[in-house]
């Protein structure tokens, strides 16, 4: 669904100037035409906004559309202007780019108006057969609006060893103590390390504009900089253009900051940081932070840590669509379920390739299993696991103890690495909390912590004669009963089996075995009543997928 506002043209606002209206935020772009596009919104958060898609989606093009229509005085630490021509983000081609474009720009004004102007695209034939850009039209009053904007283009991740970049003697080029400050801040909240004392400009016209690693206590200099570094450098030098721009109590948007193939260069964990350090800093400076990635790393961590500021509007996953494509018109989908982008980038359902992984659960018994089973239900969560009742299934033992379990969640929990361990209800929190890492285990669930074995003793001795349980079983109570008492319950009243101490588990555990295929039926029934499935398949399903990012792999749903 398209939810970026219609707007109005400036005329109707009673605006005459595009460099006159202040701009609070952008909201996005309606594509009417645009190569193959039709009829496309691109629709901004309000703080960082992801373009993902596959290769050839025009994802750096849109790029280009939303941040080019602009001018600005502004510059970044080495004097580039915060401004961004179109032939800067792609070449338009005098044979392919025939037809006339037209899209709108649609944003917020400082005085909360929606404005959507008209951007034209159209190729002179006459004399230059060159395109002309047209914002607004060609009246008094037309053209480019006044705002910064930056496009971090693919040239900042050429290496220095191919470029004749090198330390600048500028004077010009230099960052106060403060921006200093910022810049090892910067660089060690990215890639925590305590060498980033110093750093030195680095600098080829038109090629390469980063910070390197400089000073007395520094291992290396900007001759070996990883290129990780250099991009963090690069990326730096563009926020401190904004930053240097910004004015305290300023409540009108500060710019737009382009940065394509984000991930490029950077460990998935830096990546995670790079984002969470340009989602703060944006909302701190007022710049709409637009970046276009493959990263299914970063995709899945936005699904996952940032529903709120997606649901909110604070961040938007724009995803341009090949699979559901028609003659190139790509359709760019507005936060989607993280299915169907999984399916996009890979080809592949995130189901199918988290069960072809398969997680290890590790139960007490096959009881638990069946307990476990049927409490989550779910098809596509249970074929992503796959339960164990036996540490050593090829020893013959069955089941295995609680103490064997919580030894290895607490002396070896390499064990148990990709696996989790879930304990019976009766194991005591005190017992659990020897454990370190509280992601190794879960506790299947019950009111009063009993066992499944003993909770169906205790929940069929407290039915009435009359209940739908023993119409359904075709057993009366008493029968019940009966079983009881051949297990070596001693006594029948509900308190005493409730107490450990009056009836061993040992004794409930004989009844559960006496008729196996009897009592899973039983289970099952209570589960379906118990009220108790929501809430542990969710816990469950978290313990899962936090198992399968640490490995890489995606999530279930």
């Amino acid at each position: 669904m398209d939810s970026l506002p219609e707007g109005k043209r400036k005329a109707e606002l009673g605006l005459s100037n595009n460099k006159d209206i202040a701009i609070q935020s952008i909201l996005g772009i309606r594509i009417k035409c645009f190569r193959s596009l039709k009829e496309q919104s691109l629709i901004l958060g309000e703080h960082v906004t992801v373009l993902s898609g596959r290769n050839g989606t025009m994802k750096t093009s849109l790029m280009g559309l939303l941040a080019h229509p602009f001018s600005s005085d502004a510059t970044d630490a080495f004097g580039t202007d915060l401004k961004t021509p179109l032939q800067e983000v792609f070449k338009l081609s005098p044979e392919f780019d025939t037809d006339d474009y037209l899209y709108d720009m649609t944003l917020r004004t400082g005085s909360g108006d929606v404005l959507a102007e008209p951007v034209s695209i159209y190729r002179v034939k006459d004399n230059t057969n060159r395109h002309r850009i047209v914002v607004s039209g060609s009246e008094k009053g037309d053209g480019n609006f006044v705002y910064n904007t930056s496009f971090l283009n693919l040239k900042r991740l050429f290496p220095l060893v191919d470029t004749k970049a090198a330390p600048t003697t500028d004077r010009t080029i230099r960052l106060s103590a403060l921006e200093a400050a910022d810049l090892k801040d910067f660089y060690e909240r990215i890639f925590p390390s305590s060498d980033y004392e110093a750093f030195v400009p680095v600098h080829q016209k038109k090629v390469k504009s980063t910070f390197a690693l400089a000073g007395a206590t520094a291992r290396y200099d900007w001759h070996s900089i990883s290129s990780g570094e250099d991009n963090l450098g690069a990326i730096f030098n563009r926020l401190i253009g904004f930053q240097r721009v910004f004015a305290a109590g300023q409540t009108t948007g500060n710019g737009i900051l382009c940065i394509d193939e984000f991930e490029s260069s950077l460990h998935p964990v830096a990546q995670l940081r790079l984002f969470d350090y340009l989602y703060r800093w944006s909302a701190r400076y007022k710049v709409q932070i637009v970046i276009s990635t493959h990263s299914l790393h970063l995709i899945q961590d936005l699904y996952l840590t940032h529903s709120a500021n997606l649901a909110a509007g604070r961040i938007v996953i724009n995803f341009v669509s090949k699979s559901s494509a028609r003659g190139g018109n790509f359709p760019i989908l507005q936060n989607p379920d993280y299915e169907l982008a999984y399916k996009e980038l890979t080809l592949s359902s995130p189901a199918k390739v988290a069960a072809a992984r398969k997680v290890r659960v590790f139960c007490e018994d096959e009881h638990a299993i069946h307990f476990a089973k049927r409490l989550v239900r779910s098809q596509d969560v249970l074929a992503a696991v796959d339960f164990h009742s036996s540490m050593d299934p090829e020893g013959g033992k069955v089941g295995t103890s609680w103490p064997a379990l919580r030894k290895l969640c607490v002396e070896y929990p390499l064990l148990l690495e990709g696996s989790l361990a879930l304990f019976d209800a009766d194991v005591g929190q005190s017992e659990l909390a020897k454990v370190p890492n509280p992601d190794l285990y879960l506790v299947l669930p019950d009111p009063d912590s009993f066992a499944i074995e003993r909770r169906m003793v205790v929940f069929i001795i407290g039915l009435d004669n009359g209940d739908a349980f023993f119409t359904k079983f075709g057993r009366e109570r008493d029968a019940f009963l009966a079983d009881f008492k051949a297990a070596d319950i001693k006594s029948l009243s509900r308190p005493d089996v409730a107490n450990p101490e009056k009836t061993p588990i040992a004794r409930c555990k004989a009844w559960a075995d006496s008729d196996k295929a009897a009592f899973k039926k039983y289970v099952t029934y209570y589960c379906e009543h118990s009220g108790l499935r929501e809430a542990f398949r969710a816990a469950f399903v978290e313990k899962i997928n936090k198992i399968n990012r640490q490995h890489g792999l995606p999530t279930i749903a």
